[in-house]
């Protein structure tokens, strides 16, 4: 059986705080639910949060150009929801960019952890998901459930697997 892994990307409160209260606890609910079953199975669970230094030197261009200052390093904002089910045990990935690859390590953790396929949630699913999906699909040899996206002639906000 292949193993899995999953990948929590960015539940953290600079954009759950713009959610409405119920939307986020909901999405916070689920996605502990979804982190029990990994555990209940002894399977990998990684959290992927995106922060930057305050003077955004390490922040992409746009970033940069524009002076958008989010998730900085040390705020509240940069931090996971803190009703998500978090441990210390968890691996714990800091990502600069929208991809949860682009030097963060990820590849080598996801080959220690034996993982062959990957289960992906947050927010941003039109960014930081879809390029996450994207990298992992074209860096890795992770296997994907047939399920899991649309055919490429249906339009994605039509597909029944996301929501």
């Amino acid at each position: 059986m292949t193993k899995r892994c999953l990948l929590i990307i960015d539940l953290q409160n600079e954009y759950l705080d713009l959610w409405e209260a119920d939307k986020a606890d909901r999405l916070v609910q689920n996605t502990n639910r979804l982190v029990a079953a990994f555990r209940s199975l002894q399977l990998p669970v990684i959290w992927v949060r995106q922060e930057f230094r305050s003077d955004l030197s390490d922040a992409f261009l746009e970033m940069r150009d524009k002076r958008i200052a989010v998730t900085i390093q040390g705020t509240r904002g940069a931090l996971l929801h803190a009703e998500l089910d978090w441990q210390p045990s968890d691996a714990t990935i800091v990502k600069k960019r929208y991809s949860a690859f682009f030097k963060t390590g990820l590849d080598e953790l996801l080959a220690e952890f034996g993982a062959g396929e990957l289960v992906l949630c947050g927010v941003n699913t039109h960014a930081c998901i879809r390029v996450a999906a994207v990298d992992a699909y074209e860096i890795s040899e992770w296997s994907w459930p047939r399920n899991a996206s649309a055919p490429t002639t249906q339009s994605t906000r039509a597909s029944p697997w996301i929501t």
